[in-house]
């Protein structure tokens, strides 16, 4: 006897436009778990298309963005630049040769909304955001590290239904965003990303200063803000905070600021934000008298300006 045909629907095929780091390692992850089928592959270096094929996998290089027509699909992803998603919408919809209808349309800008995306819509394609809060850094570190990222979605409902399925399948932990608030949460997650990276760049830049090699350099930092990192993401930042701001140290902070200001003026105006924020953190413990409080108010503004 022959084997019965298959039953179940063809997999959804998937167009990319700009597969960086981020574009090649979400089509790599959803394409290794048997949920997609990708198409064509634009970038606007072809090496760029190249290597994004080499990772992925499977594909097509197309060295115009025009030719994605030759290559249909019901899914698209938009992964260039924030500045150019709207544009690139735009390209898109003046191709005569797409059908856009019942078709999926998702950028993943954490900043942009789902808006960048009208001129598809008005063509009858669903469309949304899906951002990933993950570090891209590495795409082959990122395939065994993605598991729990969090994703915000917003955006068309029926994009959000089917973008939910896909991601969740890949281990993300799927979420709603509001349009409106999306810079807001778009700067948190700047923050405690890019800005820890550059944390640990001013860190290693005093501790060189000092006369400290690198390879030392990482063996005091690393344990430090990894402990740190962990002890405020346990019980929260609040009674993590630690050090002579929470002791109320006013002579160790004028130490600080002083050799700051003779050695690495540029990171002085680092150390007092920063110091300033913690303040506040320290006067919601309790623990210190009003006094001391305004004292290091005071000489962080002093070093401020």
């Amino acid at each position: 006897m022959s084997e019965p045909e298959s039953t179940l629907p063809p997999l959804p095929c998937m167009n990319i436009v700009g597969a960086g780091k981020l574009g090649r390692t979400l089509a790599r992850l959803l394409s290794d778990a048997g949920l997609i089928t990708i198409g064509g592959i634009y970038n606007r270096d072809a090496e760029n298309s190249r290597s994004a094929l080499a990772f992925i996998g499977t594909g097509h290089v197309v060295n115009n963005i025009e030719h994605l027509s030759d290559h249909p699909a019901s899914l698209w992803m938009l992964a260039t630049p924030d500045a150019a998603i709207h544009n690139c919408a735009l390209q898109l919809a003046a191709l005569a040769d797409i059908n856009w209808q019942n078709s999926l349309v998702f950028h993943s800008s954490g900043l942009k909304t789902s808006a960048e995306l009208a001129p598809l819509q008005k063509l009858g394609s669903a469309i949304a955001s899906v951002h990933p809060a993950h570090s891209f850094a590495s795409p082959e570190r990122s395939l065994s590290s993605f598991a729990s990222t969090v994703c915000t979605l917003e955006g068309d409902t029926p994009a959000i239904d089917q973008l939910n399925m896909l991601f969740s399948a890949i281990g993300g932990q799927t979420t709603l965003i509001e349009a409106a608030v999306k810079p807001l949460y778009h700067a948190a997650t700047v923050m405690a990303s890019n800005y820890l990276v550059t944390l640990l760049s001013s860190s290693q830049a005093l501790l060189t200063r000092a006369g400290i090699d690198e390879s030392l350099a990482s063996a005091i930092l690393s344990p430090l803000m990894q402990q740190s990192l962990q002890n405020g993401l346990e019980v929260g930042p609040l009674k993590a905070l630690t050090g002579p701001i929470a002791r109320g140290d006013i002579d160790t902070l004028q130490a600080h600021l002083d050799t700051i200001e003779q050695y690495q003026p540029g990171l002085l105006r680092t150390y007092t934000s920063l110091g300033l924020q913690a303040l506040k953190l320290a006067r919601q413990q309790g623990s210190l008298e009003q006094q001391k409080l305004s004292a290091m108010a005071q000489l962080f503004n002093a070093k401020k300006t």
